[in-house]
């Protein structure tokens, strides 16, 4: 499976993942698509037409629009391969979310998803927005299985050992407490 997680709009992309996806399902019966994540109503038009380009290319069968669930870290390990190919991103918790499911990551070159995927490692990040630049990605794994698997455990082992929850509590208190000694330093 592959998938595609977030609000489903431009913003991120989920048209992308569905052009691309079409791409590869055509020379890959093997592979399915699941995206899950809401549509707000003033983007359920953009939804239907999502749906709509699906069905016109005959894989309506292979790709699930699971819609918004609380239990998504299973839909994460159900996964094979997670894109995000967000247009424009803050920072962008998903590609976390799967890589510390064990999945490697298509990102596009937004927020910062540069400094959270190791290029070639853990997956791959994207310049631009060209869905058949995605699907390219996308063929290279569906076709070589130990790609894939040497990908997952790298991609696991890169958050459990730079991004534990520990250390980023750490850096965190480390902030304020910097913000802390500047003020007592200034009431001199």
């Amino acid at each position: 499976h592959v998938g595609c997680f977030g609000r489903i709009r431009p913003q991120k992309g989920t048209d992308l993942f569905v052009d691309a996806m079409i791409f590869a399902m055509v020379k890959n019966s093997k592979w399915d698509a699941v995206i899950a994540g809401r549509a707000t109503a003033e983007h359920l038009a953009f939804e239907r037409m999502l749906k709509s380009r699906v069905k016109e290319a005959g894989l309506e069968r292979r790709f699930i629009f699971a819609g918004e669930h609380t239990d998504i870290h299973r839909w994460y390990q159900a996964l094979d391969l997670f894109v995000a190919p967000q247009r424009w991103e803050g920072f962008g918790l998903t590609p976390l979310e799967a890589m510390a499911s064990g999945v490697p990551v298509i990102a596009t070159d937004v927020g910062a998803f540069s400094e959270l995927i190791k290029e070639g490692e853990t997956g791959h990040i994207l310049v631009g927005f060209d869905p058949s630049a995605i699907s390219t990605k996308l063929e290279k794994f569906m076709s070589d299985r130990s790609l894939l698997q040497r990908f997952s455990h790298s991609a696991r082992s890169h958050v459990e050992a730079d991004f534990e929850l520990k250390g980023e509590a750490a850096a965190i208190a480390g902030v304020y407490n910097a913000v802390i000694k500047a003020q007592r330093g200034l009431r001199l």
